[in-house]
């Protein structure tokens, strides 16, 4: 008894042990799976050509799986459906035979079995063997119900339905493999006999094991062909992102100006290189901007340094003492310094509005009386120009009075810049449509055509024999053309040399 216990924890103990050892490897087994899955992802390096073939040839394997095994079926339903045909026939000449005499034709029968190749068995009521044609082998009797008992084995019996007549018909596994039996009961000297035929399906078995044999030797070769052919095909078809992957790698800022090929295709490929090769040329040209500007700036804060630096100079050699000289050196260097801060801040201001950083403090304001301030302080300025406005409607917008203020001071102050003494200023503003328009115009030296497209431009000057005190920076149209964008406004300028510039601007109300 006590052993039996003893047994039992030692048992139950080890029962323990091995739960935890398959709780164990169920948790351990997903992950070293996944760990696993996504080390070989890391390591695998498969191309767009791998990809591309390996699934064409699974749907193109899928595809003659599905119809081989499409054949295969079709040909063993034809060859059961020929073999109960055969059955039948065979049927109908042993029971012609059993009508034609008393006694059991063994000879007709024997003749028949070896000329078909059937096995032919007779049972009594009794299901007793009156003749067969299987020699000492006794054959099993196979009864007229779904399911058919032969030595501890049951085998589903052919659906009526489908076979050329109203015998019974039963499968059954051979030494060669599989075998039918026609099974049916004639009335033959006064007693019901039952007629057993049995058909061993050899060569059926042969046949379809060829044509498995065929197909799949057939499936294998197709296959290879579609990887080979696959392969290069898509080789081929990738090639322009081949190229496109090397002309790529190759562009450096020194070779901004290289370009995809995008001659010979008219497909996908093509309209990804023509964006690429878009994208391209904003890039140069965004680059180019930032090259000239950075120059420019260079340029522009060169002097005020090089003018600070002289004077800084200056004092230390022999300015300290000089009452005149060091009043003269601060001035300078206020001045220069004043010039520096106005350049930064300028340039700050472009660099927040191309990061769409700059922030706008909307408010409805009167248009009109904008402009009638602007003009007011303009006179006091330059009272040697005209100011008119001949046509001012009273307009309110929504907009940063601040900044368009800034912009219109920029465009007056380029219209007396470049306006001779005596000359007219003419500033308008009425409504079109769904918009607010200002116009500015002089009568001017005017712009030359080929300088328009770029007066927007930073640092860029149309007269570029002006100093920086005549011409400015060259900042003050790029940033009122950022103001007026950042509004969802448009500029439109028109100038004829020695006539004159109008410059028109177009605000949603």
């Amino acid at each position: 008894m006590k052993n039996k216990r003893s047994l039992w924890k030692i048992l139950r103990q080890v029962i323990k042990i091995l739960f935890r050892l398959l709780m164990m490897l169920f948790k351990v087994i997903p992950l070293a799976l996944s760990k696993f899955h996504k080390w070989l992802v890391k390591r695998l390096h498969f191309s767009i050509t791998f990809k591309i073939t390996t699934m064409y040839a699974l749907i193109f394997t899928f595809v003659l799986l599905l119809f081989n095994t499409g054949i295969c079926a079709a040909t063993m339903a034809y060859l059961g459906v020929d073999a109960a045909e055969e059955l039948d026939k065979n049927y109908q000449i042993v029971t012609s035979y059993l009508t034609e005499s008393t006694e059991i034709p063994s000879e007709n029968i024997e003749y028949l079995a070896k000329l078909e190749q059937v096995e032919i068995t007779l049972f009594n009521e009794n299901q007793k063997v009156l003749y067969t044609t299987g020699g000492n082998t006794i054959p099993a009797f196979y009864d007229q119900t779904n399911h058919v008992n032969f030595e501890g084995k049951y085998f589903l019996s052919f659906n009526r339905n489908y076979l050329p007549s109203n015998h019974f018909y039963t499968a059954i596994p051979y030494q060669t493999g599989l075998a039918i039996v026609l099974q049916d009961t004639m009335f033959w000297n006064s007693n019901n006999i039952h007629i057993q035929i049995t058909h061993h399906l050899l060569k059926e078995t042969i046949s379809v094991g060829v044509l498995v044999s065929v197909l799949f030797t057939l499936t294998v070769v197709a296959i290879m062909i579609v990887i080979i052919i696959g392969w290069r095909t898509s080789k081929r078809m990738l090639k322009p992102v081949e190229v496109m992957t090397k002309t790529v790698k190759n562009i450096t800022v020194n070779a901004l100006d290289t370009r995809l090929d995008v001659t010979g295709s008219q497909d996908e490929l093509k309209e990804l290189a023509e964006t690429f090769n878009s994208m391209l040329d904003r890039i140069q040209f965004s680059y180019e901007q930032q090259k000239q500007f950075v120059s420019d700036a260079s340029h522009e804060l060169r002097t005020p340094i090089a003018v600070i630096q002289g004077y800084a100079n200056l004092l230390d050699r022999w300015g300290k003492n000089d009452q005149s000289i060091l009043e003269e050196s601060i001035g300078s260097i206020k001045t220069e310094a004043i010039n520096m801060q106005e350049l930064v801040e300028k340039l700050l201001f472009l660099a927040r509005g191309d990061k769409n950083s700059q922030k706008l403090d909307k408010k409805a304001f009167s248009l009109q009386e904008l402009i009638d301030e602007v003009s007011k302080e303009s006179k006091l300025i330059a009272q040697d120009h005209e100011f008119i406005s001949e046509r001012c409607e009273d307009i309110v917008i929504q907009a940063d009075r601040k900044l368009l203020k800034e912009a219109m001071r920029v465009f007056i102050d380029n219209s007396i810049k470049y306006t001779p003494k005596g000359g007219k200023i003419i500033i308008n503003c009425y409504s079109q449509n769904d918009k607010a328009v200002l116009t500015v115009e002089d009568s001017g030296i005017g712009i030359a055509q080929e300088d328009l497209p770029h007066i927007f431009n930073r640092f860029y000057r149309a007269d570029k024999s002006r100093t920086k005190q005549t011409g400015g920076t060259g900042l003050g149209l790029a940033i009122a053309k950022r103001i007026i964008q950042m509004h969802g406004g448009n500029i439109e300028v028109t100038s004829k040399m020695n006539e004159g510039t109008k410059i028109r601007i177009s605000l949603p109300k």
